[in-house]
């Protein structure tokens, strides 16, 4: 593996993670936070310092898909333990400095990977520009370090490989759309910011902090009591639109502003919605949530947001079984969410019918899915991931287990982690195990990047050479 190429792509990204700290340090300007100002300007120079001097010492090159895949996991991996120095100067566990080095790194891979999980016991004691900070963690993570690296640093015939990495297939013109999709997003903000400030919502921190986990599907609270925003509308509509833009496919949104309506009735987002407005019944019949409760905790499950500002320690096993499916489920390819995604949920199916199929007539039936015919190759990933996925939520749930935790507990703790999404049914909190809140950074991390990327960078198969 070419390291030096690695290394000066990874350079890029760190830099990237650095500009965009300068918006929260500017922040702590204003609010006179000159401890947070500090942590804020270590963790830049941190990310500033490392990016300048890989850049200075190695060769821009382009990446194979095997590179692709080993940058994603590093990156993520690096985001997480510099972005905890904010964290970590500020010494948000109150604790000895081995349980604020825990509690920091999992903060931030919290953060980065828009997870959304939180062992901070009480945020009114954050410095505000900690606060957004934190909150533009998930954005960097989800939307950010992706779209801009894609739309400015790759040239546009070597982006296929690079797109692949992270689960994203499309035959799309990657760098024109991912300039647009990023004027949407700012577009998006900018709308429910001002329907926010309509609504009478002043905390203007709080607000935006919102606004960026909805549409990161990311689910940090800025606030410690979340009911007093999420269960009243419209604030609670807000959220839910955040939430559902930033589960849709990327393409599709940018595709809806083009005037390409048939390809959103085409697409993964309508069996998005359609199986969220199931799930919602269900939801009502099955365990007697009003329909507010119902609409938001769905949306919030299966756009892999995490938000509640339900008890969900105190729900049913049988809706905490309900909402693991939807969080394994997950939004669609080319978003924010996490989860094995709803085209891989239907390829299950369509890939059961054609081994039927092909059984009784002998012959190769073709798998179609929203307009694209998948070879099996394409289909073998798919359950490959599917399983794998499934291995490790039995793994993580197994171990959480092993310190007492109810089985269906543990099984929800470890599916939000590796769904990336943040619901929590009690397990994790400031006086989790040590152990356990690194076993939950592993499982963030791994479900953020693709669970195939991450096995692939072990591989021992020769990968071709670029040409």
């Amino acid at each position: 593996m070419r390291l030096k190429a690695l290394l000066t792509n990874m350079g890029f990204v760190l830099q990237m993670a650095g500009i965009f700290i300068i918006l929260p340090i500017i922040l702590s300007f204003i609010f006179n936070e000159m401890s947070a100002t500090i942590a804020l300007f270590l963790a830049a120079t941190a990310f500033f310092a490392l990016g300048f001097l890989l850049n200075a010492l190695c060769e821009r090159k382009e990446l194979t898909y095997k590179q692709s895949c080993t940058l994603i996991v590093l990156v993520f991996i690096l985001l997480s333990i510099i972005g905890a120095i904010p964290y970590l100067y500020i010494n948000i566990s109150h604790g000895d400095a081995l349980q604020n080095l825990t509690d920091s790194v999992f903060e931030s891979a919290s953060g980065y990977t828009t997870t959304g999980f939180s062992v901070i016991s009480n945020l009114s004691t954050i410095p505000k520009s900690i606060i957004f900070y934190r909150a533009l963690t998930q954005f960097i993570g989800g939307i950010g370090i992706v779209l801009v690296l894609l739309a400015f640093f790759y040239p546009e015939a070597k982006l296929t490989e690079f797109s692949r990495s992270m689960g994203f297939s499309t035959n799309q013109k990657i760098k024109r759309t991912f300039l647009f999709i990023l004027l949407i997003y700012f577009v998006y903000t900018i709308v429910m910011f001002i329907l926010g400030i309509i609504s009478g919502y002043r905390d203007l921190v709080s607000l935006v902090s919102f606004i960026f986990s909805a549409l990161s599907t990311g689910g940090f609270s800025p606030i410690n009591d979340i009911a007093t925003v999420a269960s009243q509308f419209p604030l609670n509509f807000i959220l839910i639109l955040g939430m559902i833009l930033g589960a849709a496919n990327f393409f599709v949104l940018a595709g809806l502003f083009k005037g390409k309506f048939k390809e959103f009735f085409k697409s993964e987002i309508s069996a998005f919605l359609g199986l969220s407005i199931i799930s919602i019944i269900i939801v009502i019949l099955a365990f007697k949530l009003s329909l507010s409760d119902a609409v938001f905790h769905v949306f919030s499950a299966m756009s892999t947001t995490g938000f509640s500002y339900l008890s969900v320690p105190d729900f049913s096993d049988g809706l905490k079984l309900f909402l693991v499916f939807l969080m394994f489920v997950g939004g669609a390819s080319f978003s924010t969410a996490g989860g094995i995604k709803i085209y891989r949920f239907l390829l299950i199916f369509k890939t059961i019918k054609k081994a039927i199929s092909d059984d009784i007539t002998k012959q190769d039936a073709p798998v179609k899915l929203f307009g694209k015919e998948y070879t099996n190759p394409e289909l073998i990933e798919a359950m490959a991931i599917v399983v794998l996925m499934i291995i490790f939520m039995f793994i993580g749930t197994l171990i959480v287990s092993l310190y007492g935790f109810h089985p269906i507990d543990s099984l929800f703790e470890t599916t939000s982690a590796i769904a990336t999404t943040g619901l929590s049914a009690g397990v994790i909190g400031p006086s989790l195990a040590l152990e356990l809140k690194w076993l939950f950074v592993f499982l963030m991390i791994v479900g953020r990047v693709e669970i195939l990327a991450f096995f692939i960078i072990f591989s021992r198969k020769r990968e071709p050479k670029i040409v």
